[in-house]
């Protein structure tokens, strides 16, 4: 029988079940954690942390079949993109559940009540996205039931741009010191936008997954932050697919996404000393605190109309089966 514990005193939900499947699927479980609204990377830093509104938040956390509670388990804490949850985005997280790992599928927008950022970043921000994936990390470091030394970070498009900045180790210092941090970060087409400007990244595990001729979030960004950090000695990685665009692995079909803004042209950096975003041409710090001054950084580069989004015929299932070869080292 499976019995359910809730708590309503604290942040955490926690249930139980014994060990045999349940014959309608398998076991999941709410948790429940206190994140953050933040605006501007510079509040995610410091005392000005502080200033930033509580948020209440949880993720889903997915087992895998034939959980055994004796045991602990790699964990992978996964974010989606713009458009919240989408299938093709599931299909990963079963393909990492049957390969033996625990899923934590985040759920910030379903916790803010809002249903997409596709033409409109500020709603729910990027760095809205990394604080609550550290948080999520922080959350389910002394879970008994996870091995901590194993826990990855992934996404998908904004949720790709959260595994990546919690990969700037000045993040890591800042949100879970003492040692704590993710494994490894495996990434599907993120946004390698407004990069720091201080190349200091983590050397475990970096994996990205991204078409040649995505227009939404850009390969070549990502490519040269690959190069980089590999040449420091880190374990990082690309995919790059010929001819695909972004959500190449998508079950909907390549189509022109009419809301969504090409991030191409812009060229954005993260000062590493004041945490600001800056314009490196002018050297100009823009203000992404205030959503209509942010909105105005944005297209001062940024071209809506024309991001292309869907499946590539010939690369929809590319990144599955190079998961299929990494997924075995993560267990």
């Amino acid at each position: 029988m499976r019995c359910l514990l809730v708590i309503f005193s604290s942040i955490l939900i926690i249930s139980c079940a014994d060990q045999q499947q349940p014959a309608s699927g398998y076991k999941t479980e709410r948790v429940d954690f206190l994140s953050k609204n933040i605006y501007g990377f510079e509040n995610m830093f410091g005392e000005s942390l502080n200033s930033q509104m509580d948020q209440p938040s949880f993720g889903t956390l997915h087992f895998p079949d034939y959980y055994d509670p004796e045991k602990k388990y790699a964990l992978v804490i996964a974010s989606h993109g713009s458009a919240n949850w989408r299938d093709h985005h599931r299909k990963y997280l079963e393909q990492m559940r049957k390969a033996g790992l625990m899923v934590f599928a985040m759920h910030a927008f379903d916790a803010r009540n809002v249903s997409s950022t596709v033409g409109n970043q500020t709603n729910v921000t990027s760095e809205t996205m990394v604080y609550e994936m550290a948080m999520a990390l922080k959350t389910m470091w002394n879970d008994p039931r996870i091995d901590n030394s194993k826990i990855y970070a992934a996404g998908w498009s904004l949720g790709g741009s959260a595994a990546l900045f919690n990969a700037w180790i000045p993040t890591q210092e800042a949100l879970y010191p003492n040692g704590k941090s993710f494994a490894g970060y495996l990434m599907w087409y993120p946004g390698c936008l407004a990069l720091p400007d201080l190349d200091a990244w983590d050397q475990d595990l970096m994996q990205i997954y991204i078409g040649e001729e995505d227009n939404w979030t850009p390969a070549k960004p990502c490519q040269e932050l690959i190069a980089k950090v590999r040449a420091e000695g880190g374990n990082a990685n690309i995919e790059v697919y010929p001819g695909a665009f972004h959500s190449f692995d998508s079950v909907e079909p390549l189509t022109l996404n009419p809301n969504a803004y090409s991030f191409a042209a812009c060229n954005f950096k993260l000062s590493s000393d004041t945490k600001k975003v800056y314009d490196p041409n002018s050297q100009k710090e823009l203000d992404f605190v205030n959503p209509d001054a942010r909105t105005q950084a944005y297209l001062t580069c940024a071209k809506k109309g024309e991001v292309m989004a869907g499946h590539s015929p010939e690369y929809k299932n590319a990144a599955h089966e190079h998961l299929a070869t990494l997924l075995p080292k993560l267990l």
